[in-house]
């Protein structure tokens, strides 16, 4: 996995108001949900795009395709990553944080992930741990 990142990028009125109103969901389907976390499937075609979405638990996505995004962030910056199929990344937020992105498929293959929402904070269960 390779992040390659650009900031300054100006940002159309409908650009600004898709983050404004970013949906909740985090990915395209919605395949199981527990107490404890929500497991979505993301599964692009080549120029394909998931729009401006809201992360607002904890969470990690893991690539089943080697592929290549681009995504843009609410601040205007951009980044490039390339994956390869078991890619995993984790991310976890304070209390009061949030990542709004989207995502577009700039590769020539389908780009499929699975995404797993955490319902309870990592650094909380962290903290209880140590």
């Amino acid at each position: 996995m390779m992040p390659m990142t650009n900031s300054n990028v100006g940002m159309s009125k409908s650009f600004r108001d898709e983050i404004a109103n970013a949906d909740p969901r985090v990915g395209q389907t919605l395949v199981s949900e527990t107490e404890f976390v929500r497991v979505w499937h993301i599964n692009l075609a080549p120029g394909e795009r998931l729009g401006f979405h809201r992360h607002e638990l904890d969470y990690c996505w893991i690539a089943l395709t080697a592929g290549r995004s681009l995504s843009m962030f609410a601040d205007g910056n951009t980044v490039v990553t390339e994956y390869n199929a078991g890619d995993c990344k984790v991310f976890a937020f304070a209390a009061d944080e949030t990542m709004v992105h989207d995502l577009t498929n700039i590769g020539a293959t389908h780009l499929a992930f699975t995404t797993i929402e955490f319902k309870g904070s990592l650094a909380r269960e962290h903290d209880k741990q140590v």
